[in-house]
C-alpha cells in the first residue's frame, strides 16, 4: 500500500510519524487510516519467495513487520490515529515522535509503486539447492546458471557417485537450508 491519500488541510502543519501496529496488522492500518482525507499512509511492502508445504510461494509482506508511517497533525489526530484498528502506539525515539521527510521521500523514490520484489535467493549461481518435487526430490545439488526463460535453472547433481548436469523449473528448487 504506497502513499494513499494527500492531505488537504490548508495552514496545518503536518509531520511524517512512525506507527506501531499489530503483527500481520499493518494493511489493515494503512487501509482504515487512509479513509481520512487529513491523513496520508506510507506502507512499503516487499514481495519475496518462501518455502511452504506445498512448494515456494512469493510472499507480500510489510519491509518494515509492525510499522507503518504516517503524516498528520499530531495536535488535531493523535487521538484518531492512537484509536484507529491495527494501530498500537506512536513511536517516539528521545521524545522525537517525527520522522525526517527525507527518509520518507528517500523510501518512495526507492519504491516507485510502494513495494519491491526481493530476487528468489535459490535461483542465483552457486545456490545450493534441493529438488522438492519430481522424479529427483530428495537430490541436492549446485545452481550453475539460470536459463534465459526465467522458469528453469540449470543443476549440478552428485547422483551416483557422478556429478551430472540436469535442467529443472525454477519451482522444483529451494535452498538446500530452508525446511518447512
Amino acid at each position: 500500500m504506497a502513499a494513499i491519500n494527500k492531505i488537504d488541510v490548508p495552514g496545518a502543519t503536518c509531520h511524517w510519524h512512525c506507527l506501531r501496529t499489530q503483527t500481520k496488522r499493518e494493511h489493515i492500518a494503512a487501509s482504515i487510516l487512509s479513509k481520512n482525507k487529513r491523513v496520508e499512509v506510507f506502507c512499503p511492502r516487499i514481495s519475496q519467495v518462501k518455502k511452504t508445504r506445498v512448494g515456494k510461494k512469493r510472499f507480500i509482506e510489510a519491509m518494515f513487520p509492525g510499522y507503518i508511517f504516517a503524516k498528520f497533525n499530531y495536535n488535531e489526530e493523535h487521538r484518531l490515529i492512537m484509536h484507529s484498528q491495527g494501530v498500537t502506539r506512536i513511536v517516539e525515539q528521545g521524545g522525537r515522535r517525527v520522522v525526517p521527510e527525507q527518509v520518507i521521500i528517500e523510501l518512495k523514490e526507492a519504491l516507485p509503486e510502494g513495494i519491491i520484489a526481493a530476487p528468489d535467493p535459490s535461483l542465483e549461481e552457486g545456490a545450493e539447492v534441493e529438488l522438492v518435487s519430481g522424479s529427483l526430490k530428495g537430490l541436492n545439488g549446485k545452481v550453475l546458471a539460470q536459463l534465459p526463460s526465467g522458469e528453469r535453472v540449470q543443476l549440478l547433481l552428485d547422483f551416483l557417485g557422478r556429478e551430472v548436469q540436469i535442467e529443472a523449473n525454477a519451482s522444483d528448487i529451494m535452498l538446500a537450508q530452508d525446511k518447512p
